[in-house]
């Protein structure tokens, strides 16, 4: 048996208290982004996904994440973006506003600002300006188990939107799918 030092297992119950308070902060960040974050409703745009190793879930399109978004010419591939979007001429349906490589609150507060990734800068050509793609972590979706080709079928159909939580500071998450006009697939709090 190993005896060790009461410096040791000081060591020890710091280093377990650092993680359990990590492990606490990042559930915690989820259940306040899920429960307080603001709601919007995003049209959502069929995706044909596939993989056999992920188990269910939907691959979920957006309008504005379709497309190439003109960038600043600091933008990089990897680096943190803040897309603001404004409400679309449909409901359910948002349109890039503006982006910037800094969070800013937009003056008009029908808007939302959403933090995601660069996932392609383009090479322009001529005087076209650099347009980037944008990741922002809800493009996947993850249903109960038999589900999944039922709910792809419906998003083909255009059946389904997308209830996402906006935070604060631009973090967003799914919170729900709305189907045939039908609030289900509710994102549990943990």
């Amino acid at each position: 048996m190993i005896k060790l030092s009461p410096t040791s297992w000081l060591a020890i119950a710091i280093v377990a208290l650092v993680q359990t308070v990590a492990l606490a902060s990042i559930v915690y960040g989820r259940v306040s982004l899920l429960k307080d974050g603001r709601e919007i409703v995003a049209e959502v745009i069929p995706v044909d996904p596939r993989d056999i190793f992920r188990g269910d879930y939907v691959i979920l399109g957006y309008g504005f994440t379709r497309g190439e978004i003109p960038a600043p010419e600091a933008t990089n591939q990897g680096d943190t973006i803040y897309v603001t979007l404004k409400p679309g001429t449909a409901e359910g349906q948002w349109e890039v506003a503006g982006l910037s490589l800094t969070h800013t609150q937009p003056a008009d507060p029908a808007q939302v600002v959403l933090k995601g990734i660069v996932s392609y800068v383009s090479n322009p050509v001529g005087n076209e300006p650099r347009k980037v793609s944008v990741r922002y972590g809800i493009e996947s979706y993850f249903v109960p188990e038999g589900t999944g080709r039922e709910l792809e079928q419906q998003v083909r159909d255009k059946k389904i939107s997308a209830v996402l939580a906006v935070g604060k500071s631009g973090e967003v998450a799914i919170k729900a799918l709305v189907i045939d006009g039908k609030r289900l697939a509710e994102q549990p709090l943990l």
